[in-house]
């Protein structure tokens, strides 16, 4: 019997603790926190994320840029990549080249200690500014997804 006497006594506390309006401090509180969560949701599915990687390439003839990309970006390769090329010799504050990549190939290619596949890209726009042979260096966008999206493929 002093169990359900005890029962009793508690859920009438609970009651008054329920029955009270949280102090505006509480209330507000809650509200900035609801706020901060859905601005860092909204965030994280909204801004993007690129990825991009180091290339070296040469021009060769045709009109071609040939580069070397590390093959453990191969899977990446679905779809058009672009690449920012600086052409050795060409001051590094001087715009750079855009070019988007025609094609791949999923050949391996070992060099040094180094597996790579090569990717082309037509130079015929800047034909008049390189030489068969110029070195180039440059970086890929491989990945512009958004956050939510790299982390939920």
């Amino acid at each position: 019997m002093s169990e359900t006497n005890n029962i009793e006594l508690r859920s009438e506390k609970v009651r008054q603790i329920i029955g009270k309006v949280p102090p505006v401090l509480a209330r507000t509180g809650t509200f900035i926190i609801t706020i901060l969560v859905i601005a860092l949701a909204v965030a994280f599915y909204t801004i993007r994320y690129p990825i991009t990687i180091e290339v070296e390439g040469r021009v060769m003839p045709h009109d071609t840029l040939q580069i070397a990309v590390s093959y453990k970006y191969l899977y990446l390769f679905t779809e058009p990549r672009q690449v920012i090329v600086t052409y050795e010799g060409e001051d590094r504050n001087a715009q750079s080249h855009v070019y988007t990549i025609t094609s791949f190939s999923r050949r391996l290619l070992s060099i040094g200690s180094a597996n790579y596949f090569i990717a082309k890209a037509s130079v015929a726009a800047d034909k008049g500014h390189i030489q068969i042979g110029q070195k180039a260096e440059g970086q890929m966008i491989v990945s512009d997804k958004t956050l939510w999206q790299q982390v939920f493929r």
